[in-house]
């Protein structure tokens, strides 16, 4: 039992965290200002197949969280755009100490599931995926769009969504010399179990980002 209890203290210094915190955690104000020019970024931008295995500092996972899909405007939209305001994008955050659901209303995460399961973000043969920082896993909640819209549409949304928060992601990335990924393979059901999803929720793709070796 004490064993147990010093690996939940670890767990919890390593993010930063209070050992006896909620489950939701809110992150610190993220960095708005600075990095290259966009141009630069996108000169700089690519796909790279390898990750350093390093964490990120919460500062950092904070902006990348908020880059990703956070609010940027007082009227409480994004940082991307979606199909008359819909927002209906879930990002999931997959770090090695645990994984974390972003909720951009209040810029907090909360922690759905302790412990590294980086791995199952990929295959066997996609080993980098347990070593990058972040494995951000994008899922449409199609229940937040009224009904009889067609689900086709609803569908091809949620794809032309997540490709524009994804390219957000890649250019903050590249401001910062990082390396990021994005991939289509993954074990949908143990990450369904794992999550806690439901028939509602349509997976889309994951993003591999972080320093690169």
């Amino acid at each position: 039992m004490m064993k147990k209890f010093v690996v939940f203290l670890v767990l919890f210094a390593l993010l930063g965290i209070p050992a006896f915190a909620e489950e939701t955690i809110k992150l610190s104000t993220p960095n708005k200002t600075g990095g290259i020019g966009v141009l630069d970024a996108v000169a700089a931008r690519q796909s790279v197949g390898d990750f350093a295995d390093v964490e990120l500092s919460l500062e950092q996972l904070s902006t990348l969280l908020w880059v990703a899909g956070g609010i940027n405007r007082e009227n409480g939209k994004l940082t991307y755009p979606t199909a008359s305001n819909i927002q209906d994008m879930i990002i999931f955050a997959f770090t090695k100490s645990g994984t974390y659901r972003y909720n951009p209303e209040d810029h907090s995460v909360t922690l759905v599931a302790e412990g590294d399961n980086r791995a199952l973000t990929g295959t066997p043969r996609q080993a980098f995926v347990s070593k990058a920082a972040v494995d951000l896993l994008y899922v449409q909640d199609t229940g937040k769009w009224p009904e009889g819209r067609p689900a086709d549409v609803i569908l091809n949304c949620g794809f032309a969504h997540t490709g524009l928060s994804m390219q957000n992601v890649y250019l903050y990335a590249a401001s910062q010399g990082w390396g990021a990924r994005t991939r289509m393979n993954f074990d949908r059901e143990a990450l369904i179990k794992l999550l806690g999803l439901t028939d509602k929720h349509n997976f889309t793709l994951m993003q591999c980002v972080g320093p690169k070796p």
